[in-house]
């Protein structure tokens, strides 16, 4: 008889309980049997699938940035209701301005002394990391960064608030595991520039360690620019040297992981620093920094990079200026995985109105996917128009055109008003369809051109919007489907079994005051409300699921994160709140 969710929350809880006895007394006994012998006993008890489950290893899960959660099995359509607050926890970072913690990311399976553990790791502002037990809402450990080098700490300012910025990341993504293995890497096409990659990382080397009974590491920029690697286990962040990664003081978007190589953006020009993508490898006995300067306005989006399965680069620059490319204008870039060398781009046609230095203009990182066996990647322009683009030629032979358009979904932005898309898309695929779904964050009202098919209810303050990619004419075309409830100034949306989950943050999406002056964090503070979280079903955008009045403040550049059965976000007093389904939740706690 097949087991309805809750009971096979039960029989996975039961096993995982007997698992971890047996798994203790083993580890007991590891200096005497050897961790070969140990691997051995386990792998042969016929026990190791209760080490089945998934991670979220980065911004949006994981180096596409597509923002679903593919090994999930208890968050569905029919269970999603009965998601229950099971934990909040207030962490003693101190915030920076408006920035204080990072988007959370989760390791589905640790082995320690206590048996396996499901780990929540998040970055702090304070130059913080910290590791919860995911299960049981407890601190395991937090690990501070001292300030290295000369540079002084930088004073928080509206558009930069010091600190540490980026959201931190693990190796991997957001796959099912399957004994603490990751699934193997497609080959590359044999066509193209992109053929060109890099082979694999070495598997289990240094600090990319990954899989059962290795000790991995979470990856941190500090605010003097030192890429940290703080082990799992226990935070310690001394046992690999950090490397002096980006100048200090920036503001730095998300860490991306590939192969051996990491990368991150510096954006806002924070600490009078130029905005650019970096890279460094870390597989060979020296690491050496390249950079991608965009000679104007950081990389768009929150996650900063997407990369292919065959290791190219993506990102969009919405200004700036280049050798290949000329100038920037919402232009999406294909660049070398190695050298950060322009591959390919693609510049839409038209210019949008100049941005105001010193003020972010609305735009996301763009997303890579697959759809009738081609790779294709989404972007969109500031004012909301979104482009599906073919991976093998951005832009076609004269780099302004796309395979597929919508028009322009966002309202006309006047005086600031911050209306368009931000952060990074989401998207999956129906199994049983094949059809493949596109979501993305609006702030603002949607544009009077914007025409969906079903909308749910008036929406002024922001929204997600979905779309379809299906075959027109023989090219795949975008189709808008349907607009969501009201929501205010929502994070990037994160996607699982036909269901979207949407953060409304409780923000003004206001950039800056009708005269261009920038808000303080005080003044900010003031202007937003609570935080909520949603449910949407992902192919009508009808609420399932609220959290109502559970949150008491707003939420602030962090992001949503899922896996096995629970869903985490965080708030600007530096909370981390995580909803699942209370049946088997061993501790519900507050602290």
């Amino acid at each position: 008889m097949k087991l309805t969710a809750a009971w096979r929350r039960v029989d996975r809880h039961r096993r995982q309980s007997g698992f971890n006895a047996m798994a203790k007394r083993l580890l007991r006994k590891r200096k005497v049997i050897g961790m070969r012998k140990f691997l051995s006993i386990v792998l042969a008890s016929g026990l190791v699938t209760v080490l089945w489950g998934a991670d979220w290893a980065s911004q949006s899960g994981n180096p596409q940035r597509d923002g679903w959660a593919r090994g999930e099995e208890e968050i569905v359509k029919g269970q999603v209701q009965g998601l229950k607050l099971l934990y909040k926890t207030k962490l003693d970072n101190e915030s920076k301005g408006l920035a204080s913690l990072t988007s959370p990311i989760i390791l589905s399976n640790l082995i320690t002394y206590l048996g396996f553990k499901e780990m929540l790791f998040v970055g702090g502002s304070s130059d913080n990391v910290y590791s919860i037990d995911a299960a049981l809402n407890r601190l395991i450990w937090k690990t501070h960064f001292e300030n290295e080098g000369d540079s002084a700490q930088a004073s928080a300012t509206p558009g930069c608030p010091g600190g540490l910025t980026a959201s931190v990341a693990i190796t991997g993504g957001s796959s099912p595991m399957r004994g603490g293995f990751h699934r193997p890497r497609k080959a590359a096409s044999a066509a193209g520039p992109q053929a060109r990659r890099r082979p694999a990382a070495p598997v289990n080397e240094g600090v990319f360690a990954s899989g059962f009974g290795r000790n991995g590491y979470v990856f941190a920029i500090d605010s003097s620019g030192y890429l940290r690697f703080v082990r799992q286990s226990d935070g310690n962040a001394t046992a690999v040297p950090p490397v002096k990664f980006l100048p200090p003081n920036s503001k730095v978007s998300a860490i991306n992981i590939n192969g051996t190589i990491v990368y991150a953006a510096t954006v806002d020009g924070c600490g009078s620093n130029p905005n650019a993508l970096y890279a460094v490898d870390l597989g060979g006995a020296e690491q050496h920094v390249v950079s991608f300067p965009t000679n104007g306005s950081g990389l768009s989006g929150k996650g900063g990079t997407a990369i292919s399965e065959n290791g190219t680069v993506y990102v969009q620059v919405d200004n700036g200026h280049g050798d290949v490319a000329g100038g920037y204008n919402s232009t999406v870039l294909a660049l070398n995985p190695e050298d950060l060398k322009v591959e390919d781009y693609f510049t839409p046609s038209g210019m949008a109105p100049a941005a105001k230095k010193g003020i972010a203009a609305p735009g996301a990182t763009p997303t890579v996917f697959t759809w009738k066996g081609k790779e294709l990647v989404i972007a969109a322009g500031r004012d909301g128009t979104v482009y599906l683009l073919d991976a093998e030629s951005l832009g076609g032979a004269d780099h302004h055109t796309p395979l597929a358009q919508t028009a322009p979904i966002a309202a006309a932005d006047k005086q600031y008003a911050g209306h368009g898309i931000w952060g990074d898309f989401a998207t999956w695929e129906d199994l049983d369809s094949g059809t493949r779904w596109v979501y993305a964050s609006l702030w603002g009202p949607a544009g009077k051109a914007a025409k969906f098919a079903t909308t749910n209810g008036e929406s002024p303050n922001g929204s997600i919007v979905a779309f379809k990619v299906e075959e027109k004419n023989g090219k795949p075309a975008l189709v808008p489907e349907w607009i969501s409830r009201d929501l205010k100034t929502p994070v990037s949306p994160i996607t699982t079994n036909g269901l979207v989950f949407a953060l409304s943050t409780g923000e003004s999406s206001r950039l800056a005051k009708k005269n261009g002056d920038l808000y303080t964090a005080a003044e900010r503070e003031k202007m937003a409300a609570h935080a909520t979280m949603y449910a949407l079903d992902g192919t009508t955008g009808k609420e399932l699921f609220s959290t109502g009045d559970d949150v008491t403040t707003f939420s602030h550049g962090s992001g949503l994160a899922l896996a096995n059965g629970r869903v985490y976000f965080t708030t600007h007093d530096n909370t981390i709140y995580c909803y699942g389904f209370p049946a088997m939740q061993p501790q519900l706690t507050e602290r």
